[in-house]
């Protein structure tokens, strides 16, 4: 696949309005602790109590934002993502040490592949940079808006069923690949990279007990908070990367790292 993504032309993939179910159900939680009794109950408790929610019509990019989508808004504005202005020079975008994980020489040969170390802050800004450019009302997905477009109606644990597939799934261990080049693990609604590859930020802030209190109608996400949402777990292969990639599964972070990425959703003005 070259070129397959386009610096300022995103893929979108319609969702519809309508309710779907947010959350793991009792049923789901025992399916999870006999794959891993060792799986935290404090990471199963976020996901709980599972519900109802209502959510209007948006679309959502079908692949996370690569690399050379990031290095077209950097070439235009100049932008600095906040990890190269700390000063560490650690994390950053385009300084990934390629050879130890990707077995690639250059940025040019992954060009395709989702961008990461960015952070939220990083990420917004990309999005308003390219909504000028579009017209469009460009954002970062809600979490209830990344947890639809990965499920769809049916209440599935993982973007393609109930049963792991490794096959479907990049939670290789070995860095990042192309978007897209697990066909097989598409979702319901067509979107692709749902499950590993790159963890993807939300724009909500996280917090454990969210679905006790979020509205059942277009959720934000709490008013404030210290880390934000991320979603879908990554490329790297841990103990329990087969529960982290699963679609209702909710971790939170707030520094650019290289197993996360973002996408983005458009929505109506």
């Amino acid at each position: 696949m070259k070129n397959l993504t386009r610096p300022l032309e995103m893929i979108w993939a319609t969702i519809p309005a309508g309710s779907f179910i947010m959350g793991s159900s009792k049923k789901q939680v025992d399916q999870i602790k006999q794959l891993d009794p060792g799986y935290s109950d404090e990471w199963l408790n976020r996901e709980q109590p599972q519900h109802e929610v209502y959510l209007s019509q948006f679309e959502i990019s079908i692949y996370p934002v690569t690399n050379r989508q990031f290095r077209e808004f950097v070439s235009s504005t100049g932008y600095q993502t906040e990890r190269e202005l700390d000063g560490l020079k650690k994390s950053v975008w385009h300084q990934f040490p390629f050879n130890k994980t990707r077995n690639s020489s250059s940025m040019e040969e992954i060009l395709d592949h989702p961008v990461v170390c960015v952070t939220v802050s990083d990420a917004l800004n990309y999005c308003q940079w390219l909504a000028q450019h579009t017209g469009d009302n460009i954002n970062l997905p809600t979490e209830a808006q990344w947890e639809k477009s990965s499920r769809g109606g049916d209440d599935r644990l993982w973007p393609w069923g109930n049963q792991f597939d490794e096959n479907k799934c990049n939670i290789t261990g070995r860095g990042t690949t192309i978007v897209g080049s697990y066909p097989s693990g598409v979702s319901p609604y067509g979107v692709m990279d749902c499950a590993g590859n790159v963890w993807e930020w939300c724009r909500d802030w996280f917090d454990p007990d969210y679905y006790h209190y979020s509205p059942s109608c277009d959720p934000l996400g709490p008013d404030h908070g210290k880390y934000y949402v991320v979603r879908g777990g990554s490329w790297y292969r841990g103990g329990r990367s087969i529960l982290s990639v699963r679609t209702s599964s909710r971790f939170r972070h707030f520094v650019a790292c290289y197993t996360f990425g973002f996408r983005l959703v458009r929505e109506s003005k």
